[in-house]
Order: structure tokens, then sequence, then C-alpha cells
């Protein structure tokens, strides 16, 4: 039955999709390879082949994560210490404008409630009114 529908695609044969399909309906047993092979026209050795590549490119990663640490790249400390830098500047420069910005609210705020004299900052703890 999913045999029929990976035949359609049989244009996108070369395609990573269409392998990725294939050799999951192998993996999950869904067909059996001789039924790929009639089919599908693939061999059972590029079967195995794509079973491999499977198994190294898709799961391995997620069965043996210290084997992927291995080929990593080493990071350029300096190169990384300078970004940091170029970020902890850009937040400092935020944090000074943030606290401008705060002061210049209170200062309307005192400005505000000495000319009209009225509280206008709420006082922590006050309860609600019931209306």
């Amino acid at each position: 039955m999913y045999i029929s529908v990976l035949q359609r695609n049989k244009k996108s044969r070369k395609s990573l999709h269409f392998k990725r399909m294939v050799t999951e309906v192998y993996r999950a047993e869904i067909a059996q390879p001789a039924d790929i092979q009639q089919y599908l026209h693939i061999p059972l050795t590029e079967l195995r082949q794509l079973n491999r590549w499977y198994f190294k490119h898709r799961l391995a990663p997620y069965l043996y994560p210290y084997r992927c640490y291995k080929s990593m790249k080493k990071h350029n400390q300096d190169a990384y210490v300078k970004a940091l830098e170029r970020r902890l500047a850009a937040t400092e420069e935020e944090n000074k404008l943030l606290k401008l910005k705060a002061e210049a609210f209170q200062t309307a705020i005192q400005l505000a409630e000495e000319q009209f004299q009225i509280p206008i900052l709420k006082k922590s703890g006050t309860k609600r009114s019931t209306n």
C-alpha cells in the first residue's frame, strides 16, 4: 500500500526526500526488501547503502552524540571575547538610556504632583475600591 505512494514519485528518485522515505519504509518493515526491489527498481545493495547512510546521518547523532563533538570546529576564542565585549557595551548603553528615561519620568511625576497638589504615584499596599 505505501509502495504505491512511493511509486508515483519515481521521477524524483534522486531526491533526498525520496531516498529517506524509502529507507524509512525499509527500516520500519512496512515493505519487504523484495517488494521495494520489484516495484521501485532499487537494487538490494543500494537499499543497504541507503540504510547505512540513514543511520549515519539521521540516527547516529542522536544515539552517539559524543561522536559529533569530535568533528566540531574549535571556536576562535578572541573573536568570541570581542563579540561578548560588543554585546556588553551595547547593553550598557541601553541600560544608561533606560536609567535616564526612568529619571525623567520620576522628575515629571514629582513636578506634576507639586504643581497640581494631586498624589499621582500609587501607594503600595492600598486596597481597591469596591464600586
